[in-house]
C-alpha cells in the first residue's frame, strides 16, 4: 500500500493494467513534447522556456525509465534521452542562480545587500551556462526523433517495469517522510523526497488515463505536485543558504540574509508540516501506518 498525501492506493501488479497501444502514443507525445519545446528554447532562452524545456525533458527520463529494458538499451532512444538529461541539467544551473538571485532580493535591501553578496562574476557564470545549454541544445535538435513501434511493446513487462518504479520511488518517500516530519534539519531527506514525488508523479503520468485506476491516481498525481511544489520551496531556501556560507563566510551583511532567509525556510517548511499533519489525521489508513509525528516547529503560533 503506497500512502501519499490524502490518497491511499494499493499499488500492485495487479492493479495497473496499461494498454501498450496508448502508452506508446504517451511515450511519443513526449518525445514530440521535447522537439517542440527545444523549437521555442533554440529561438529564446527566457524563463518560460528554459522551465518548458526541462520539465519536458523530465517527463521524456520518466517514459524512458518505464520503457522495458531491450528498448532502452536501443541506441537511438538513449542518445536522445541522454542528450535531454544534459540539457536539463545545464538548464538547472541556470535555474538555481535565478532562484538564488530571488531569495537574496526577497530577504534583503537590494541597495544595500545584493551587490554585495551577490559576486561580480555571478551573471557572468550564468551566461556561460546558458551559452553551454545552447551547444547541447544544438546537438540535440540535430538528432533523430526517436520512434517506438507497438509491436515492440507487451503489456507484461510494461506492467511489470511500472510497478518496479512506483514500489522503488513510493517505498522512499515512505521511509523518509516521518524523518523529514520529525526534524527540520534533514536537509538530504528533504531534498531526496522531493526528488521522489516527482520521479513518481512523471512516472504515474504515463500511464493512460483510461486504465481502471485512472481516477485514484490521477488524485495521487495531484497530490505528489503539491507534495513536490512545498519541498521544492524548501529546497530554494536551502540552495542559497548553502551558497551564502560558501561563499560569504566573513560577510556580516551574508549572515544578516542567511538569517532572514532561514525565517522564511521555517514558515515554508511549518505549510508542509501542516499540510502532511492535515493529510495524516483527515486519513485513517494514514494515521495507521504512521504514529503522527510531534513537529519540529512549533506551528500553532502562524
Amino acid at each position: 500500500m503506497l500512502f501519499v498525501g490524502r490518497m491511499s492506493v494499493k499499488l500492485v501488479d495487479q492493479s495497473i493494467d496499461v494498454d501498450p497501444k496508448k502508452y506508446v502514443n504517451i511515450c511519443e507525445r513526449n518525445i514530440l513534447r521535447v522537439s517542440n519545446k527545444l523549437d521555442d528554447y533554440l529561438k529564446s532562452q527566457e524563463e518560460k522556456n528554459i522551465h518548458d524545456i526541462r520539465t519536458s525533458a523530465r517527463r521524456l527520463d520518466a517514459s524512458y525509465k518505464t520503457l522495458p529494458r531491450k528498448l532502452r538499451r536501443r541506441k537511438q532512444i538513449r542518445r536522445f534521452v541522454d542528450k535531454s538529461k544534459d540539457l536539463f541539467k545545464i538548464n538547472s544551473q541556470v535555474r538555481d542562480f535565478d532562484v538564488i538571485s530571488e531569495i537574496i532580493g526577497m530577504n534583503g535591501n537590494p541597495q544595500k545587500h545584493e551587490n554585495m553578496i551577490i559576486p561580480k562574476n555571478f551573471e557572468a557564470r550564468r551566461t556561460l551556462n546558458l551559452k553551454k545549454a545552447m551547444n547541447v541544445a544544438v546537438g540535440l535538435r540535430k538528432l533523430p526523433l526517436p520512434k517506438i513501434k507497438k509491436s515492440s511493446v507487451s503489456s507484461s513487462k510494461v506492467n511489470r517495469r511500472f510497478n518496479k518504479l512506483i514500489r522503488k520511488y513510493g517505498s522512499r518517500i515512505q521511509l523518509n517522510l516521518p524523518l523529514v516530519m520529525t526534524d527540520a534539519n534533514k536537509v538530504t531527506e528533504l531534498h531526496e523526497m522531493r526528488k521522489d514525488c516527482k520521479k513518481l508523479r512523471y512516472v504515474l503520468e504515463s500511464i493512460p488515463h483510461n486504465n481502471t485506476s485512472n481516477n485514484s491516481l490521477f488524485k495521487l498525481e495531484e497530490d505528489l505536485e503539491n507534495m513536490q511544489d512545498k519541498l521544492g520551496a524548501i529546497h530554494d531556501c536551502d540552495a542559497t543558504v548553502a551558497y551564502l556560507k560558501k561563499s560569504q563566510k566573513k560577510s556580516r551583511t551574508g549572515k544578516d540574509v542567511i538569517k532572514s532567509i532561514m525565517e522564511e525556510r521555517k514558515k515554508r517548511y511549518e505549510e508542509f508540516l501542516v499540510h502532511c499533519k492535515s493529510d495524516i489525521l483527515n486519513n485513517k489508513h494514514r494515521s495507521e501506518l504512521f504514529d503522527i509525528p510531534k513537529p519540529a516547529y512549533n506551528t500553532s503560533k502562524q
